[in-house]
């Protein structure tokens, strides 16, 4: 951090202490303008359900920040300037710091032993669409032109790649599914959102259209066939994976797993799940569903491993994947945060 950034800190710190009236005024403001970015193009009713601040207060902000022409109002609704999203960059790590986001993430990093962390703030309400934004965010400052991602699919991965804004320049050299992620919703496949964020890293992209699970004769005809032999060979030399995770028995149940399967799963302790792997609370496999991509095994050659889940039903999910990555960088709200902080803190009180 920069000497000026670390004066700037201090001077919030005074403030806080000396005018919390002005500091009170100074984070209600940004995260006004956090919303209006979340949401545009918005209107100030919506803005007041969303932060649970009065109508009046809102407007009063707002005509504050049109005037300062950090936001623009049209018939549509208002919304964020360019210079509008410069102060939001560059006031994020402070108000963080006063809100004491900072010193929480650091504490989850050294838990977990992980590589970084990053927590959504408890105050939006909007939380998938602002995860989606701090990943596409941490994506982009972990790539290069050369980079070949693979990822996986879900809801907060496709608010991933609709934050991801769109570059001229290549930002990627490949974007890939990690694996076969045929079945449920068509936005949230694998193959969709690899597509789509390779439109906007302006990379090319392979497609895996397999099903997430198969049977084991599938599997086996399947992973024959050339085109899917040259599609894994391409998914062999991917660097960057960006990785949702589920409650092992949540996912059991979403994809209509056998009920011997499932009781299996309970039997065994089974709480996490990632690229067809059930793991136990240690991180140790106790299942493997049939399914083609990129192998557990392979997750040690990764440059960096991005993270991206919430929801206090996965924190021990959570916990168990990250014994098995120690260069993962986790995305997650606090909700989810405090709730591993406790599973972990229980773990090494018991210990001792």
């Amino acid at each position: 951090m920069s000497l000026y950034k670390e004066n700037l800190m201090d001077t919030l710190q005074m403030m806080k202490k000396i005018a919390p009236e002005e500091m009170t005024a100074l984070v209600r403001r940004y995260r006004i303008l956090r919303a209006i970015r979340l949401l545009e193009p918005v209107g100030r009713r919506t803005i007041s359900l969303s932060l649970d601040f009065s109508e009046r207060t809102v407007r009063n902000e707002t005509e504050k920040l049109h005037a300062q022409q950090l936001i623009s109002v049209s018939r549509e609704g208002m919304n964020v300037t360019e210079e509008g999203e410069k102060i939001l960059t560059d006031m994020e790590p402070f108000i963080k710091h006063i809100d004491g986001i900072i010193a929480f993430e650091k504490k989850l990093t050294q838990l977990l032993n992980i590589t970084e962390t990053y927590i959504a703030e408890e105050s939006c309400k909007n939380i998938q669409k602002e995860l989606g934004r701090i990943a596409a965010e941490v994506v982009l400052h972990n790539i290069n032109r050369y980079s070949k991602i693979a990822l996986t699919g879900g809801s907060t991965l496709a608010n991933m790649v609709e934050a991801m804004p769109f570059s001229n320049n290549k930002k990627a050299e490949l974007v890939i599914p990690a694996r076969g992620s045929i079945g449920g919703i068509l936005e949230q496949q694998a193959d969709t959102l690899a597509a789509g964020l390779a439109e906007k890293l302006n990379a090319r992209y392979k497609l895996l259209q397999l099903p997430d699970h198969m049977s084991k004769k599938a599997f086996d005809e399947m992973k024959q066939q050339p085109l899917i032999q040259e599609t894994i060979k391409e998914i062999r030399q991917t660097d960057i994976l960006i990785l949702g995770v589920g409650n092992a028995l949540e996912m059991a149940k979403k994809r209509q797993v056998a009920s011997d399967v499932y009781e299996f799963l309970l039997k065994k302790g089974a709480v996490a799940e990632m690229l067809g792997y059930y793991l136990d609370s240690e991180g140790t496999i106790v299942y493997t569903s049939y399914s083609i991509g990129l192998r557990l095994e392979e997750l040690d050659r990764m440059k960096k491993i991005i993270v991206v889940a919430a929801g206090k039903s996965k924190a021990e999910s959570l916990v168990a994947v990250c014994k098995r990555m120690p260069q993962a960088i986790l995305i997650t709200d606090t909700a989810t945060a405090k709730e591993i902080i406790k599973i972990k803190e229980k773990i090494i009180y018991e210990s001792q």
